[in-house]
């Protein structure tokens, strides 16, 4: 639910914007960040203008839309984003606005605690597909033969995956994460969540109790935890303390909420996968 002083702020923002039509050098489409961005230009049949807000290293939990963001989200033709539950601020800020209508959640549906839907291929095709429908309704000419094609890919990044995974033995198979998010993930691919640092998703979560890093650090040492990952370029100074504490390896970063910068490795949902899941194994067979 969005507070009145909230509603009335970004409403504001929304009223103080020139809502002049779409002109050829504005973004027919906007999204929450890179990786449904990606998904965005790879259906579509012409070349349109499609941006994230949140680009490349951004932080998704926690994002606060600034004015810029606005003025992009008032001209956008259609805003596509994953879930109301992982990206609060873009459901306020539609509702805000009145632009609920023009926002396509491609998992509309209550959120998992595994919130990184994006890292489960089978929701991934259920996500494109659904992407697909929502620009074929808003005007966007889109393609049959792209959304085969990028969902034979999504199958087979699957099958690399797993066949990354495929070696490693039970006691490999698990991690303690920074926040909560992986957790469907590890189950797509047999693996396992024994536990995050912080307890909700959201970058602005305080540090842990006391109680919950005894725990968390009882849980390593009984189950024998041997890998504790963290965002790659967010702050880890608590999973390097609780590594340094357990007496394991410094944790491992991983960047499994965003696509890298175009033209270098991960620059696609599928390289960042295959990346991101190599990595993994690694570290998870490593002493």
């Amino acid at each position: 639910m969005v507070s009145t002083l909230s509603r009335f702020l970004l409403l504001l923002l929304g009223l103080s914007l020139p809502l002049a039509g779409w002109t050829k050098n504005e973004a027919q489409v906007v999204s929450s960040f890179t990786i449904p961005n990606e998904w965005v230009g790879r259906v579509t049949t012409h070349k349109i203008i499609h941006l994230p807000l949140i680009p490349s290293g951004g932080e998704l939990h926690g994002y606060s839309i600034s004015a810029t963001d606005s003025r992009t989200l008032a001209k956008a033709k259609l805003i596509v984003g994953i879930n109301p539950e992982l990206e609060p601020w873009l459901a306020n800020w539609a509702q805000a606005n009145r632009r609920e209508k023009d926002l396509l959640w491609l998992y509309p549906a209550p959120l998992p605690s595994g919130s990184h839907l994006w890292t489960v291929p089978a929701e991934v095709k259920r996500m494109i597909t659904r992407l697909k429908t929502g620009l074929d309704s808003a005007g966007i000419a889109t393609s049959e033969d792209a959304l085969g094609q990028i969902l034979r890919e999504v199958e087979s990044v699957e099958k690399e995956v797993r066949d990354t995974f495929a070696p490693l033995q039970p006691h490999e198979r698990q991690f303690v994460t920074q926040h909560p998010g992986l957790e469907s993930f590890a189950e797509a691919f047999g693996l396992k969540v024994a536990g995050s640092i912080l307890q909700c998703s959201s970058a602005e979560s305080a540090d842990p109790s006391a109680k919950h890093y005894a725990n968390l650090l009882k849980a390593i040492r009984t189950q024998k935890v041997r890998v504790i990952l963290c965002d790659e370029g967010q702050n880890s100074a608590a999973a390097q303390q609780l590594a340094k504490v357990a007496g394991i390896k410094a944790p491992t970063a991983l960047s499994f909420e965003y696509l890298q910068k175009p033209g270098t490795p991960g620059d696609t949902w599928a390289t960042m996968m295959r990346l991101n899941a190599r990595k993994l194994a690694d570290t998870l067979q490593q002493p």
